[in-house]
């Protein structure tokens, strides 16, 4: 019984710490608090904070995805575990029920001749009983479930953990089909290349880019996301020289070439396009996470 007590005292007193949580966070500015909460995730890893579009670019530890996860999904409330821990507590301080008058076993016992019958009875009992549901199993977001669709339900748990939960947002107005690896944005015509140095980070989201000559170059430890947008040069795609640059879902094409790695130059690429020459020099490489088309 001391057990049973102070296992729902614990529940109580997290349930209390979760909604004072939950209160204090109308205080706070609503991008500082998402960042800590999603700070407190273990198995997810902010990449990008974008303060415009009160968005987050976070990666999935356990695959290397990248997601982008919007400020106003996170709602503090209690979490599984908490309310499962106080539903056990109560379970183990109920009282056990009475033991029943007559078993099967113990009716075999005082009269031999009915053991049989009440055998089979019992037997077609256990065949006819519903077989209980798997346990729902918790992936570290939404978007990683198996058989999920490629956009959540509105109303879904994207992601859990102590003190928050992501659910996703209303679905917003019918927007016009994207070519795959692509953006709906207009065309923005460029005669400068966009140039990240040093230990600086970078996201291009959404955006259909023209270039005279070079795009994008990343150098000496910048980190550029380059995430559902299309990029065409007349010169280099891509440049990336002692930098770390992520591409998903976008169409990188260049004239000269589409990548151009050097000098330790990491480059992580998802489900996009590449057209033209990629290079690749000294001890840079090319991550290849699968669903890209180079040609």
């Amino acid at each position: 019984m001391a057990n049973a007590n102070t296992r729902a005292l614990l529940a109580a007193l997290s349930l209390t710490w979760l909604a004072l949580a939950a209160c204090s966070r109308q205080g706070q500015d609503e991008m500082s608090w998402a960042r800590a909460a999603l700070e407190r995730n273990d198995r997810l890893e902010i990449v990008a904070a974008d303060p415009q579009s009160r968005t987050f670019t976070v990666r999935s530890k356990d695959t290397g995805e990248l997601h982008v996860v919007r400020a106003d999904q996170l709602i503090a409330a209690p979490t599984a575990v908490a309310a499962a821990s106080a539903t056990a507590a109560r379970a183990s301080a109920a009282p056990a029920p009475a033991p029943a008058a007559a078993t099967p076993a113990n009716t075999a016992e005082l009269n031999p001749a009915r053991a049989a019958p009440a055998a089979a009875a019992s037997a077609a009992a256990d065949e006819t009983a519903p077989t209980p549901a798997p346990e729902p199993r918790v992936f570290a977001s939404r978007a990683l479930q198996p058989g999920s669709p490629a956009r959540p339900v509105p109303g879904q748990v994207l992601e859990a953990g102590p003190g928050y939960t992501i659910e996703a947002g209303s679905a917003p107005a019918a927007a016009p089909v994207r070519e795959a690896g692509g953006t709906s944005a207009g065309v923005e015509l460029r005669h400068e290349p966009i140039v990240c140095q040093g230990a600086r980070l970078l996201h291009i989201d959404n955006r259909n880019l023209q270039f005279e000559g070079d795009a994008v170059s990343a150098e000496d430890g910048c980190e550029i996301h380059i995430t559902n947008s299309r990029i065409r040069a007349t010169g280099v795609g891509v440049s990336a020289r002692a930098a770390n640059v992520h591409i998903d879902n976008s169409l990188i094409e260049g004239d000269t070439a589409s990548i151009d790695a050097s000098d330790g130059a990491q480059i992580y690429t998802a489900a996009s396009r590449f057209r033209g020459l990629s290079r690749r020099l000294d001890t840079a490489a090319v991550h290849d996470l699968g669903g890209n088309v180079w040609n």
